[in-house]
């Protein structure tokens, strides 16, 4: 068991994959990993607002992730993801392509030096951590739900 004053030097995260691009997000900013649930498409909104769902209960808005930042939505939504974020009480789900799972990396080897990744990504993306020549980009979740883009769904 890692000692109490190690556990601060840690940052656990999810992998996740979008555009094509392996990316990590903050563990506490995803709340739950679902395979996509049946959802019901709702008119006048964006191309890449796949819906909203039920899930346990509550009202679950579904975003294509791939779709809202590259523009072009993703081929089989139905194999994908949904990764469940809370912001400020507001659940969304986002559809990515692939989860891989937790990650844990050192704080050192957290890192402000970007390698290079898709342009349409570069807004949520702020630091990385490099481990075994392999970078993963850190994707906020906090820059997208706030980002003016995606707060205006509608069309």
């Amino acid at each position: 068991m890692p000692s109490v004053d190690g556990a601060k030097d840690d940052w656990n995260g999810i992998g996740f994959s979008v555009a094509g691009v392996e990316l990590l997000s903050k563990m506490g900013d995803v709340i739950e990993i679902l395979d996509p649930p049946p959802f019901t498409k709702v008119p006048g909104v964006k191309p890449w607002v796949v819906g909203i769902a039920n899930v346990r209960g509550g009202l679950l808005p579904l975003v294509d992730l791939n779709g809202f930042v590259t523009g072009e939505p993703l081929t089989n939504r139905s194999s994908g993801r949904v990764m469940v974020v809370n912001h400020n009480g507001v659940l969304t789900g986002l559809i990515v392509e692939e989860v891989f799972g937790m990650r844990h990396f050192s704080l050192l080897e957290q890192t402000y030096e970007l390698p290079e990744i898709n342009n349409s990504l570069k807004p949520y993306v702020k630091q990385a951590f490099q481990k075994d020549n392999n970078y993963w980009p850190v994707f906020s979740m906090h820059a997208l739900v706030e980002d003016e883009r995606f707060l205006h769904a509608s069309l």
